[in-house]
């Protein structure tokens, strides 16, 4: 595939993972499985054109969807929790090996994770209070479980739709991408 093809792609990529991110927004309860689906962009991407077109792609949804929706929460889980996911998979089990990927993987994600949760906790003002009871650190102990239970699901599902693209999809996408 030529480079100006390539870069076509991957501005339809971007503009059709900002879609899925507006309708998100539009649709409130969908905001994680529309930061989900764009992320499935970024995968594609990554399988047909390389590491710097998808971190092209991440980069451009991310900022697209920031400019256009700043307050709306679809684009800040794309950008902080499901967009990188592929490109730091692969690059990292590439390197690494499946095993030993792990530990660096575990550890961007949980700063990164880390990290939102502080900014939406302090600074936005979110609090943890509840009717229960319950203490506020059990609740970001309950966050971080369920956090790295979805990252590691996410994980073998990437990992899965990449070579279920790569034996049945990819010669039937080859003929419209040369």
């Amino acid at each position: 595939m030529r480079k100006t093809k390539k870069i076509a792609l991957t501005s339809l990529c971007a503009a059709l993972g900002t879609v899925f991110l507006s309708v998100g927004v539009l649709l409130n309860v969908l905001d994680m499985t529309a930061a989900l689906l764009a992320s499935f962009l970024v995968l594609f991407s990554l399988l047909e054109m390389g590491y710097a077109y998808a971190l092209a792609l991440f980069a451009v949804t991310s900022l697209l969807s920031l400019i256009l929706m700043p307050q709306a929460s679809a684009p800040w889980m794309f950008l902080l929790l499901f967009g990188y996911i592929p490109i730091s998979k692969f690059g990292f089990e590439h390197l690494l090996g499946r095993i030993f990927s792990w530990i660096p993987k575990l550890v961007i994600f949980n700063g990164v994770y880390a990290v939102m949760i502080f900014l939406l906790g302090e600074l936005l003002g979110f609090t943890v209070e509840n009717a229960f009871g319950i203490p506020p650190h059990f609740i970001y102990i309950a966050f971080f479980a369920v956090g790295n239970l979805v990252y590691l699901l996410c994980d073998i599902l990437y990992g899965r739709l990449a070579r279920l693209y790569m034996v049945k999809f990819r010669e039937r996408f080859s003929r419209y991408l040369k």
